[in-house]
């Protein structure tokens, strides 16, 4: 009679990426993300709201971010003179963690992840969407291919 082994306890994992390839991955969709809100486009891919107006001859913020030379659309990027904590929200959006079956994607620094929490619920700007759906899937077809090479039977 042959010996059989019982397997108890075992981890198999299967992916076809690696953490480098899957890191990778996820810079290249934040990207994609950070295009996107720069470009003041929502997660539906289409225009954001416009910012209120000021009030009773008040300058509101459209015209405070005109007047710095940014463009007074929602685009999460705020004037120079204002505190640092609202200039790197954008910067703080990174690829927080990857291994071979996951990446994950969002701000390493907690002020700038409350600032976009709200930011977020005032129009939702944060997530993936249908431009970002296809960078992911467009990027995972060429890291496919890359590691599959097709040979022509002779």
């Amino acid at each position: 009679m042959a010996f059989t082994p019982k397997i108890t306890k075992a981890r198999f994992v299967f992916s076809p990426f690696s953490s480098e390839e899957m890191l990778s991955l996820g810079d290249t969709v934040s990207k994609s993300i950070i295009d996107r809100i720069k470009s003041g486009t929502n997660c539906n891919d289409q225009p954001a709201k416009p910012l209120k107006p000021g009030r009773a001859g008040k300058r509101g913020y459209p015209d405070r971010k005109a007047t710095a030379g940014i463009a007074p659309i929602r685009n999460w990027i705020s004037p120079i003179r204002w505190p640092k904590d609202r200039i790197k929200t954008l910067r703080a959006l990174k690829t927080k963690s990857a291994n071979e079956n996951r990446v994950t994607i969002g701000f390493i620094d907690p002020k700038a992840d409350q600032i976009a929490h709200i930011n977020n619920g005032q129009e939702r700007m944060f997530g993936l969407s249908p431009k970002d759906t296809k960078v992911l899937v467009d990027t995972v077809t060429a890291m496919k291919r890359k590691l599959v090479s097709v040979k022509k039977i002779a």
